[in-house]
C-alpha cells in the first residue's frame, strides 16, 4: 500500500462503477455532416463576436461597413472601366506617311 495521499495524485482514483457499465455506442455520423456542423458552429461564433463588436462600437461598425461596400463597388466597377478605356484608346489603323527625300548637302 502506498503512503502517497490521493489528493496528491488525483488521476489515481478508483473507478469501480465505470468498469461495470458499458458505454452505449455512438451512432455513426456521415463525414460530411461533421465538417458542416463545425463550419456552422464557427460561423455562429463569428457572428456572435461581430454582433458584440457592433453593439459596443456602432460608429466604427458603420465606417467599416461603408469601407466594405466601397471596396465591393470598386471591385465590380474597375474591370468595366478598364474595358471601356481600352476600347476608346485603340488607335485607328493609319497608312504610314511617305518619307520626304533628304536635302542634298552643299559642297564647301
Amino acid at each position: 500500500m502506498s503512503s502517497i495521499p490521493n489528493s496528491a495524485m488525483p488521476h489515481a482514483k478508483v473507478h469501480h462503477d465505470d468498469d461495470h457499465k458499458p458505454k452505449p455506442p455512438k451512432p455513426p455520423k456521415a463525414a460530411a455532416s461533421d465538417w458542416v456542423e463545425d463550419a456552422t458552429d464557427a460561423a455562429k461564433a463569428g457572428l456572435a463576436t461581430a454582433t458584440d463588436a457592433v453593439k459596443s462600437h456602432p460608429k466604427t461598425a458603420i465606417a467599416v461597413g461603408a469601407t466594405v461596400i466601397a471596396g465591393i463597388a470598386a471591385a465590380i466597377a474597375a474591370p468595366a472601366l478598364r474595358a471601356k478605356d481600352s476600347a476608346e484608346k485603340k488607335p485607328d489603323p493609319k497608312k504610314p506617311e511617305p518619307k520626304k527625300p533628304a536635302k542634298a548637302k552643299k559642297p564647301h
